[in-house]
């Protein structure tokens, strides 16, 4: 117990009068711990965006208890024009194709989500995912999509770890490109998850929450490590375009993303769940979307949580607004109270129309090949 908690109090007998300060009340333990900001803010939430938005990251898959009848009204309330789904699959696409494109005509773009099982159970397994991309973008997939399982838990016939840049792999990368689609990617994750979960730990509580999100144990291969498998598959695959989901799941150095940015002209971010991260770091952040705003990609992440805790879709979307157009201070983060990603609060951005143009929409629609 002491080598898997090594902070916690009970093996610290000098810190024994903390818990008798607790049980008289004179502490608090930290999740009773809820302070109500006393500053006076002239705070607005935009109702729209002020350009018309399209979401270049949401799980239709996860959304609980909420209806696509709701949702495209939400989006409407909001100014969005369409979604780009990630949780479409062979098993997936004809459902999706029957059930949402046929009401909804040209508001949900679906993605390929590449089933890397196979490398398990096959030892073809190369001819098969290729065959799979090949059938969804006949099948009207735009795009495709890599989970945070490539690179962290899949494995082959034998067992043994793939890399992110894994040269049997080479021809689905090249089958992307042939086929113009772009490969939406979610390597590895914020830096605290590989982290141990300790007092030192900024998302402690989030890891405490879902325990199951750490990546801190050993069996996982280290953040630098995947990082550089994904550049290595970003300077071999020049002429295949990738996204960095997350922000590349680099939001706490953008210098680094910005190396990627400016070495890489093949890829891409979207800012889905990074308002938490972009949005503390305020003067950064503009200065990085004013450099790169053809690059990025406006997305959200949206699915879980959505109605959970007060957060409704529209108040959800329009967080993500106040972020990047308003120089509001000190708010809420998106999902903040259901994913607690940290104590902290997130600042506006102020950018003006032409860039939000390129992130709400143009960089997408160049991406996706949409009508401008």
């Amino acid at each position: 117990m002491s080598q898997r908690y090594p902070d916690h109090i009970l093996f610290r007998p000098k810190e024994y009068n903390k818990l008798w300060q607790v049980f008289t009340g004179q502490m608090l333990l930290l999740s009773e711990y809820q302070p109500q900001p006393t500053l006076r803010l002239n705070l607005t939430l935009p109702e729209k965006a002020r350009v018309p938005v399209v979401d270049f990251h949401f799980h239709l898959g996860s959304l609980q208890g909420l209806s696509l009848k709701e949702l495209v009204a939400a989006m409407d309330a909001c100014g969005v024009r369409a979604v780009v789904n990630l949780d479409s699959d062979p098993r997936t696409m004809e459902k999706y194709h029957q059930e949402i494109d046929s009401q909804y005509p040209d508001r949900f773009i679906q993605f390929h989500m590449v089933r890397f099982g196979a490398m398990r159970r096959n030892r073809e397994f190369i001819t098969h995912l290729v065959a799979e991309l090949e059938v969804a973008v006949r099948s009207g997939a735009r795009g495709v999509k890599v989970w945070k399982n490539f690179g962290l838990t899949t494995v082959d016939t034998d067992g043994r770890l793939v890399s992110v840049d894994d040269e049997r792999l080479d021809p689905l990368w090249r089958k992307a490109a042939q086929l113009g689609v772009p490969v939406l990617m979610h390597t590895a994750d914020p830096t605290p998850f590989f982290s141990p979960v300790d007092r030192y730990n900024e998302r402690y509580e989030e890891l405490r929450q879902y325990p199951e999100w750490s990546l801190a144990d050993s069996r996982f291969p280290r953040k630098s490590e995947l990082l550089a498998q994904r550049e290595n598959l970003l300077k071999r695959h020049s002429d295949t375009v990738f996204v960095g989901a997350h922000l590349g799941d680099n939001g706490e150095d953008l210098q680094y993303v910005g190396y990627l940015l400016d070495t890489y002209p093949n890829y891409y971010v979207d800012i889905s769940s990074r308002p938490s991260e972009l949005g503390r770091q305020p003067y950064a952040a503009r200065e990085f979307f004013m450099k790169y705003q053809d690059r990025i990609l406006f997305g959200t992440d949206g699915g879980y949580g959505l109605g959970m805790k007060g957060w409704s879709i529209e108040r959800f979307y329009r967080t993500y607004f106040c972020f990047l157009e308003t120089a509001n201070e000190y708010f809420d983060y998106p999902l903040w109270g259901v994913n607690n990603q940290g104590r902290w609060k997130i600042y506006g951005l102020y950018l003006p129309d032409e860039v939000l143009q390129k992130v709400y929409y143009r960089n997408a629609a160049k991406l996706l090949k949409l009508e401008k």
